[in-house]
């Protein structure tokens, strides 16, 4: 799997790090070439506290109970989401609705997280779905909507078969015997040791979890 993310010069993206809190860490300034552009659109006035997320990020996020998404399942991960100050981003945007806020995200391909536009749980988070992508009225989130904008342009990579996951475990170096798509005693010792790194129930089986957060795990940035 290869990973692809385009930098963000630290001139186009406004942060809340640094000495005056007006800065990025390079570290974060990725994203998605779908979705690098229409940052770049909003970057007069979009003030953001998150971009990309390494897999270390969402897993340290999560045993630390800050309700993020296990690795390999945030759009962070992807570069297809944005975490705002909203405050500040309305200020400089000069408006005072959050609804207002949220058309002018939209606008641009950037959908938050809720859709009740109210100041609330995840009320900071933007995923990229697309300039004019239709959403239900009767969703009360866009998770779903999130999930496909990743299964789009990843879900074969993030099915890997017995074969590709013990390269991945391989280029991990945690298997070293044969590729050969036989799940044996020496591959489901390494599944295991993988599952109790990476916060994934061990049982040494390849399930649905393990193979798309070993494939996430493992891949190569572009």
């Amino acid at each position: 799997m290869r990973l692809r993310l385009t930098p963000l010069p630290a001139s186009v993206v406004r942060g809340i790090y640094g000495p005056k809190r007006d800065t990025m860490p390079e570290r974060l300034r990725f994203l998605h070439p779908d979705a690098a552009p229409h940052y770049v659109a909003i970057g007069p006035w979009a003030v953001v506290s998150d971009m990309f997320r390494t897999a270390e990020s969402s897993l340290a996020a999560v045993r630390a109970k800050r309700g993020a998404q296990p690795p390999g399942y945030s759009a962070h991960n992807y570069g297809l989401a944005v975490d705002l100050d909203i405050d500040a981003s309305m200020k400089r945007l000069g408006v005072t609705s959050k609804g207002d806020l949220d058309a002018m995200m939209e606008s641009h391909g950037w959908f938050c997280h809720r859709r009740d536009h109210r100041m609330a749980f995840e009320a900071w988070h933007y995923s990229y779905l697309g300039v004019g992508a239709a959403i239900s009225p009767k969703v009360k989130t866009i998770v779903g909507y999130t999930e496909q904008a990743i299964l789009d342009r990843y879900g074969k990579d993030l099915a890997p078969d017995d074969a590709e996951a013990q390269r991945m475990l391989y280029r991990l170096g945690l298997y070293h015997g044969a590729i050969d798509g036989d799940i044996g005693p020496r591959s489901r010792e390494a599944v295991g040791a993988f599952q109790r790194a990476w916060g994934v129930r061990d049982s040494g089986k390849l399930d649905a979890r393990t193979r798309r957060t070993l494939a996430y795990v493992s891949a190569e940035r572009a």
